[in-house]
């Protein structure tokens, strides 16, 4: 096994980049609309700026810009300057992306997007509370690992993906309450279920998984994972 690299050096030696070529941009259009599912069911969230810690290679932002109103800004974040570079291509008037960060900047947004990073981080509290204070709304998606086929197959993320934080439904709800968040709404986020680019062993566990997706989603996650938890919190 290869030792574990430094967290964050690893998003900006173009180690990360090395792994994962394409920065995980096929997955933004999924990650888009369930952002946009979780605003429909909250009507009474009307923001006029959205921003994105950790945007990576900026592709969440940039669908977005097709599925909300065209009032709306987006600015983009990122630590990772080879991430940065494949986000230039999204810029535009409504939508731009900045090399730093999010937390060196005094912007505060009405939004504030935090998808599939609080597991990256190493002081994840101090970073959740960080984001806390960026914006008055935040939707977080975090995904679920800890699930009893991961326990049996004894399956971590640290050394693929870099996820030094493995989840629970509740873990990460109470994580956020731990760091000063007011939890709205959660609902889950079915990756497995709907992201056709999947390897595999994804497609053969799915056999298992839409049957009992259908009866009881929780119980499925519990289970056999799968899912992320999209959070919307104050």
């Amino acid at each position: 096994m290869n030792p574990p690299l430094a967290v964050e050096s690893t998003y900006t030696d173009g180690s990360y980049l090395a792994r994962h070529p394409s920065w995980h941009l096929e997955d933004s259009p999924f990650k888009a609309n369930q952002i946009a599912g979780m605003l429909a069911r909250h009507p009474e969230v009307q923001p006029d700026s959205i921003c994105e810690i950790g945007c990576g290679a900026g592709g969440i932002l940039s669908e977005l810009t097709k599925l909300l109103p065209g009032h709306i800004t987006f600015t983009g974040y990122e630590i990772s300057p080879q991430a940065h570079a494949m986000s230039t291509r999204f810029s535009n008037a409504r939508c731009h992306y900045i090399l730093g960060d999010a937390f060196a900047d005094d912007s505060i947004y009405d939004l504030v997007l935090v998808m599939d990073v609080v597991e990256h981080v190493e002081d994840c509290f101090a970073f959740l509370r960080q984001s806390r204070r960026k914006g008055r709304l935040k939707i977080y998606n975090i995904p679920l690992e800890t699930h009893v086929t991961a326990l049996l197959r004894g399956l971590q993320g640290f050394d693929t993906f870099g996820h030094v934080h493995l989840f629970t439904i509740e873990t990460a709800i109470k994580s956020l309450e731990y760091t000063g968040h007011r939890v709205v709404d959660w609902t889950f986020a079915p990756v497995a279920l709907a992201e056709p680019h999947k390897k595999a062993r994804t497609r053969l566990a799915n056999l298992v998984r839409v049957p009992l997706a259908k009866v009881n989603p929780k119980l499925t996650a519990r289970l056999i994972g799968g899912y992320s938890i999209l959070i919307l919190a104050e």
